[in-house]
């Protein structure tokens, strides 16, 4: 048989790490998440520090002023709890960003470990598995990211103007309350052009809280489904253990220490894993049972109004 291009093949498993996680640096990246690749310039760090700070700022730029509403203008127990969903959901957006930031260095890892399987992977049967997996992960991250950043659209965008404008008692002043409302204390969103500034504002804020949201369960999605997907290879060289393929050893001793090989490497990626989503996955579960808890609440109290 005619031997295969080289530089294509490496171009071919180029593309095939592309599938894993193109979708995660598209999301990643911009918001200074993404891990620096290793031997990067000072003024590239420095970028990032910057997109840090400037990301962290933005969500600050929601969270304060709506606390500070909360605790001095706000007496009513109802809207005070209607308010508190969305400030958690800030807290919620600042840890998973600050793990994700922090953690820099485990997801480089489990990037490379990722990329070195796909090297690794010879077998056209091997190939399809990974693939199949890869494809799945990424629908996952697609499906996410339509969710979350429809959800967005609707509550910094629709909502307001759907909800229409606000006249005061004395009929002097109409404005459009913001989904976070601002205390006077800093500043009157009620006169323009300051409250359409902090209305744009305020989507740029929500887009990025949306963003470290998507960001995290994409990294869950491609890193799971990676993970389930080599356990599937281990199981198509476990089993032809016996009767061996043309890419594994002819010796069923060198074919078994293969496969204890590859599961310990299994189990290594499995255990990077956790360690990248351990304090992701428990502000998730802490922060979507007082969301759900949160829903519930208003969902009766409007039930009761009607």
């Amino acid at each position: 048989m005619k031997k295969a291009n080289p530089l294509l093949t490496v171009h071919d498993r180029k593309k095939d790490l592309q599938l894993s996680i193109q979708l995660n640096r598209w999301i990643l990246k911009p918001l200074g998440a993404w891990p620096k690749a290793r031997g990067t310039l000072n003024i590239e760090r420095y970028a990032y520090a910057m997109i840090n700070v400037a990301c962290v700022s933005l969500i600050g730029f929601l969270f304060v002023p709506s606390a500070m509403y909360l605790v001095l203008e706000m007496d009513d127990a109802y809207n005070i709890l209607k308010l508190t969903g969305p400030l958690n959901f800030c807290i919620m957006a600042v840890i998973k960003y600050s793990s994700m930031i922090f953690r820099e260095q485990d997801i480089r890892s489990g990037i490379e470990h990722i990329a070195c399987d796909w090297t690794n992977t010879q077998h056209p049967n091997d190939r399809a598995i990974m693939v199949r997996n890869a494809r799945f992960g990424r629908r996952l991250v697609s499906i996410c990211a339509f969710f979350m950043y429809g959800g967005a659209t609707f509550y910094y965008v629709a909502l307001p103007f759907n909800n229409g404008k606000v006249t005061e008692e004395d009929g002097n002043l109409t404005y459009r309350p913001l989904m976070y409302p601002v205390a006077r204390v800093l500043i009157d969103t009620r006169y323009t052009p300051i409250g359409e500034i902090f209305f744009l504002i305020q989507c740029l804020s929500g887009f990025i809280v949306h963003s470290i949201a998507t960001g995290a369960c994409s990294l869950a999605a491609a890193f799971a489904m990676h993970a389930y997907g080599r356990l599937e290879v281990l199981i198509q060289w476990i089993e032809h253990l016996v009767d061996g393929r043309e890419d594994l050893y002819d010796n069923v001793d060198e074919r078994l220490a293969m496969i204890v090989q590859q599961h310990v490497r299994i189990l290594h990626f499995v255990s990077l894993t956790d360690k990248i989503l351990r304090e992701i996955s428990v502000v998730e579960i802490v922060g979507c049972t007082l969301s759900m808890c949160f829903l519930g609440y208003y969902i009766v109290m409007v039930r009761i109004t009607i």
